[in-house]
């Protein structure tokens, strides 16, 4: 295998992973805003936080509101932490790799760029938000089931496997630590509300069930950031990553 077709099906699978994280990301926090009274003090900016991209979408002179936030993390195709520009930097390492990777997932991936850059802007503006980025998580992990049901799991799967494996914990622990840092700063809205913030956390990384039938009915904070930090068994969990990872 070549150094550089190697690096791209690695990228392929990292980009893959974050046009599907992005949308959950999106996805439960949209739904946490719903759930939760202003009084909580929870807003869209911390949505950039998780991602990594505070500093760039100061510089770019954003404003603080949904529109611009979303805009910037959902449909501007040349924002490094937008979905439109993972899913774009995916389409192109695959079209670039096909000779390593199935047929089928150039088409359904190729099929996805299409659907998100007609519908994106109309979940930015709040018009079926929801059923768009389930939409795009449920084609994202049509590819996913395409490339490990007809790809041989020679050394272009592994590459892909760990590029994957790596951006899934990167996503779960910037949660994680987001999730942490805004509890330790606001303790007395986080007895009132405590249980619903941990529960989006879980639902955002589709872990709110496994949890819930593996740890304890109640949603515990300390549990919650165990939970996703060291189960083996998750697969969205950071253990479990970096197991598959090595």
């Amino acid at each position: 295998m070549l150094s550089r077709a190697a690096e791209r099906v690695y990228w392929t699978g990292r980009y893959l992973e974050r046009t599907e994280d992005t949308a959950r990301l999106v996805q439960q926090y949209s739904q946490l805003l719903l759930d939760l009274p202003a009084e909580a003090g929870v807003e869209w900016t911390e949505l950039v936080r998780i991602v990594g991209a505070a500093r760039s979408y100061a510089d770019s002179g954003g404003d603080p509101d949904e529109a611009a936030i979303l805009t910037f993390l959902l449909a501007d195709r040349y924002s490094p932490a937008s979905l439109a520009n993972s899913l774009r930097m995916a389409r192109e390492n695959i079209r670039n790799t096909r000779d390593l990777l199935p047929q089928e997932a150039w088409e359904v991936a190729n099929e996805l760029y299409q659907f998100a850059g007609q519908r994106l802007p109309a979940a930015v503006a709040g018009e079926n938000r929801f059923e768009i980025l389930a939409e795009i998580i449920g084609r994202c992990q049509g590819i996913n089931g395409v490339l490990r049901g007809t790809m041989s799991h020679h050394s272009p799967y592994h590459f892909l496997t760990l590029g994957q494996s790596v951006e899934r914990a990167d996503m779960t622990s910037r949660i994680v630590d987001v999730a942490a840092a805004y509890i330790q700063e606001n303790e007395k809205l986080v007895r009132r509300y405590g249980s619903s913030l941990w529960t989006n956390v879980l639902k955002s990384v589709s872990g709110f069930q496994m949890y819930r039938q593996y740890c304890q009915p109640d949603v515990e904070g300390e549990r919650v950031i165990e939970f996703l930090l060291l189960d083996r068994a998750f697969p969205r969990a950071i253990g479990a990553c970096v197991d598959r990872a090595k």
